[in-house]
């Protein structure tokens, strides 16, 4: 059966497979339209019990490690090597930064002053509200407002300098991951192991996906090209000589950079791994996402997280309001700015379709979950 679909195009893996079944299903494909289809989710109680798998500590969550490159699809938009090469000297250069960030934010850590405390917080936060949560994800990859441009590319630059990657790429992987949440196509599932969803699916990027081809409105951009191929020198050669030249040695650097970076890096971390294992799921998703509070007071609204897999478009994360304990403070930033005339077409679903999905949750919690449907990749990949 799975020979027959195959001939006719790779196909969708069965449903109730469970995540490792799926993967054996997936290994070695070399069609771009599957990757560009979504696919049912496993079944949970399936991959509970998968040979091998373990439990994540805490959760219903069994998880078996798969060995990496899963897909063998040739990338659209540069030649099959270039794709190979790019991809590692990306896993390469993340592995050495990350590394080489955390030891130094490890050992000027204990030199902490309430000066360098307060200022490295400004730093971390104003890269990752108004350029991570607000620009990259809420605005660039689900586009949930419209704005001036002049905003749009400033806040864009203010993302980059939180040492996530330039917007395009960001913006793919996280495209990826909604079209594919946790099946072997996500980047970075839990049902692959905690630290897998956290961190190490980093360094295990598909050479398959880094033209970034889902990601033709901002490439067809000047400025995001631009950010593209200056953000690395510039955020990891440029800014630590600067800081290092004229702001107090290797200290600013450490508490200019090092420090807030990592801190934010961790912050988006804990959306990937904690927020798909640990809090509530009052949305029917199909997925393993989560609202996590304690994710969300450190990252602005963004722990909100099954609320946002139930509607990807929509600009409020914390659907549920403050009185569910549900903080988003990325979305009070756009209310004001709203009311400010700098963002317009602001999405968010009716209460009515609120409802629905609530509706869904409850029958799922009963044994009915919700169908999935497969759908194609668009621009706004919902």
């Amino acid at each position: 059966m799975v020979a027959e679909t195959r001939k006719k195009g790779w196909g969708s893996p069965p449903e109730g497979a469970s995540y490792h079944e799926q993967y054996k299903f997936y290994k070695g494909c070399d069609d771009y339209d599957s990757l560009m289809t979504a696919t049912p989710k496993p079944s949970r109680a399936a991959q509970a019990k998968v040979k091998g798998a373990s439990r994540i500590l805490g959760t219903d969550i069994y998880t078996k490690w798969e060995e990496r490159p899963l897909l063998n699809i040739p990338p659209r938009d540069m030649p099959p090597r270039l794709a190979a090469f790019k991809n590692t000297m990306l896993c390469f250069m993340r592995c050495l930064v990350l590394t080489g960030t955390h030891i130094m934010a490890a050992y000027y850590l204990p030199t902490v002053t309430l000066n360098k405390a307060v200022l490295a917080y400004f730093i971390y936060a104003i890269p990752g509200l108004f350029g991570i949560t607000l620009c990259y994800h809420r605005m660039l990859t689900h586009r949930s407002f419209k704005c001036h441009k002049w905003f749009e590319y400033l806040c864009a630059w203010i993302g980059a300098q939180g040492g996530q990657g330039d917007p395009i790429e960001w913006v793919s992987l996280h495209r990826y991951h909604h079209l594919h949440t946790d099946t072997p196509l996500d980047p970075h599932s839990p049902y692959e192991g905690f630290w897998w969803s956290h961190v190490l699916w980093l360094f295990k990027t598909e050479a398959s996906v880094v033209d970034f081809s889902n990601v033709a409105d901002l490439k067809s951009q000047w400025f995001y090209r631009f950010l593209e191929v200056t953000f690395f020198p510039w955020l990891f050669l440029l800014k630590p000589y600067l800081l290092y030249t004229y702001c107090g040695g290797w200290d600013a650097v450490a508490w200019q950079l090092a420090i807030p970076m990592v801190a934010g890096w961790h912050t988006t971390f804990l959306v990937n791994s904690a927020c798909h294992a640990y809090g509530e799921q009052p949305f029917e998703t199909g997925d393993l996402s989560t609202n996590c509070w304690w994710v969300s007071l450190i990252a602005f609204g963004e722990g909100n997280h099954n609320g946002h897999h139930a509607f990807p478009y929509s600009a409020r994360h914390g659907l549920n309001g403050l009185a569910a304990g549900e903080v988003d403070v990325t979305w009070y930033v756009i209310c004001i700015l709203q009311k400010l005339g700098i963002v317009w077409d602001v999405q968010v679903p009716s209460e009515k379709v609120l409802n629905s999905k609530r509706a869904a949750a409850k029958g799922a919690s009963k044994g009915k979950p919700a169908a999935v449907k497969a759908v194609k990749l668009t621009a706004k990949a919902n």
